[in-house]
């Protein structure tokens, strides 16, 4: 089960938060998403736990829990939803230049 971790501390590692999470079962795998730009963590991340019994019973003990000062979320990570498309506005940005100019009719 896939397992979303918010509000995480930013100066905790993906190891930091594999021992939070091993008491309760194999974890497979941990992601913190990093800002690519400042290489920080973005306060998010992810753990996968190969029992979803193992997995429940980490939502519900880590949920709301205290690290360094700050109560993080935990939840069953939901499947990221697909951006709706933009509409075509003509080659311009709607609103903006949407009317042609110059020529004459």
């Amino acid at each position: 089960m896939d397992i979303y971790v918010g509000s995480i501390p930013f100066k905790m590692t993906e190891n930091d938060i594999k021992a939070l999470f091993e008491p309760f079962g194999e974890v497979a795998s941990v992601k913190i998403v990093i800002n690519h730009i400042t290489r920080q963590n973005k306060g998010f991340g992810f753990v996968q736990m190969t029992n979803n019994q193992e997995a429940l019973a980490a939502i519900k003990a880590l949920n709301g829990s205290e690290i360094e000062g700050r109560k993080i979320l935990v939840s069953k990570s939901e499947p990221k939803k697909e951006a709706t498309p933009a509409k075509k506005t003509g080659g311009y940005f709607k609103g903006i230049g949407s009317k042609k100019r110059g020529g004459t009719r």
